[in-house]
């Protein structure tokens, strides 16, 4: 069996594991979210993206309308202007150029029916855009509650054990437990690692036999390379 300072210091040691992965979970929710905040903005920017749409091609159809309108003005002022006129060359020269008037005119009526239609696609792909976000946005909406609540849980898991902890810590061998913090605050692996045959579990080294004989006694030891706590498991005693 070993010893008993092993013994108490694994006890801690997965406590202190254990708080390690929930505060690396703590720093990953958010992260997680915050992908899934992104991918319903895509969505709902559809909606967004298909407004636009349609705001640039009413622009550019007030735009149609607005030139129609002043090409409708010159050919007015051209009618009233060719009434005036006495000279058949000029007179001609006048009618020449209304009718390239409405040749022009014609060509924008062209693309104001076209924009027109265009107008009622986008209305349509708005109401769809509208109508597609719910349903593909619903699942990640559950996702995003759950994360939320497995915050709230892993917070409260992480308080729970923090309480343990002076208890625990108390009942380590004051000899080892400030070079045990040490290597727990410095390193993201264990500070107390099992001996494998005649290896460190930590940097898989080899140990020198005096090690390996001090390890096998039960005595605190540490590892000849990694300085990492080393003990020797039940089996291999």
């Amino acid at each position: 069996m070993s010893a008993y300072w092993v013994q108490n210091l694994l006890k801690l040691q997965d406590l202190d594991m254990e708080i390690r992965n929930l505060k690396l979970r703590l720093t990953m929710i958010p992260k997680e979210a915050e992908k899934l905040q992104q991918e319903i903005a895509k969505i709902e920017g559809k909606v967004k993206i298909a407004k636009e749409k349609k705001a640039a091609h009413d622009r550019e159809l007030k735009q149609t309308e607005a030139e129609i309108a002043e090409l409708n003005d010159k050919i007015g002022k051209l009618q009233t202007q060719s009434a005036l006129v006495k000279k058949n060359t000029e007179y001609q020269a006048m009618l020449g150029s209304i009718a390239m008037l409405k040749n022009s005119i014609s060509d924008l009526e062209s693309k104001q029916l076209e924009l027109m239609d265009t107008l009622a696609a986008d209305d349509q792909a708005i109401r769809q855009a509208i109508s597609d976000v719910k349903p593909e946005t619903a699942g990640l909406r559950e996702e995003l509650k759950e994360l939320a609540e497995l915050f709230s849980d892993v917070k409260k898991r992480g308080r729970e054990l923090l309480t343990q902890r002076p208890d625990l810590r108390s009942m380590v061998d004051s000899e080892i437990l400030p070079r045990y913090e040490q290597i727990l605050q410095k390193n993201t692996t264990p500070p107390l690692v099992p001996v494998e045959i005649d290896k460190c579990g930590n940097c898989h080294l080899r140990l020198t036999p005096q090690t390996l004989n001090s390890a096998r006694a039960g005595a605190i030891t540490f590892c000849d390379n990694c300085m990492h706590i080393i003990y020797m498991p039940d089996e291999q005693d």
